[in-house]
């Protein structure tokens, strides 16, 4: 392992340290669910997309947004939080 002025013990790899994509996957997808609650997330594995989907609520007009998708988590969040702003009064 290299320590932090680049001298190693010889012999050894350097060890690099990596989430397992699955595990951040959870997180983010845990994280998205905690700030939009009532919303379940999912990531696709076949198109690597991010959905939000949700149940209308009983009482909602019709034309609301059940299922917002994005190409990556930060895109889905900004969608949701557009949806929440305009959802704001209902």
């Amino acid at each position: 392992m290299r320590n932090d002025d680049g001298e190693g013990t010889p012999g050894q790899k350097e060890t690099v340290m990596q989430a397992h994509p699955t595990s951040v996957t959870e997180a983010t997808r845990r994280g998205l669910s905690d700030e939009f609650p009532g919303w379940s997330i999912i990531r696709t594995t076949d198109t690597a997309r991010w959905w939000a989907i949700r149940e209308p609520k009983p009482g909602r007009r019709l034309g609301v947004v059940t299922e917002p998708a994005a190409d990556t988590p930060e895109e889905l969040a900004e969608l949701l939080r557009g949806v929440r702003a305009v959802e704001g009064g209902r």
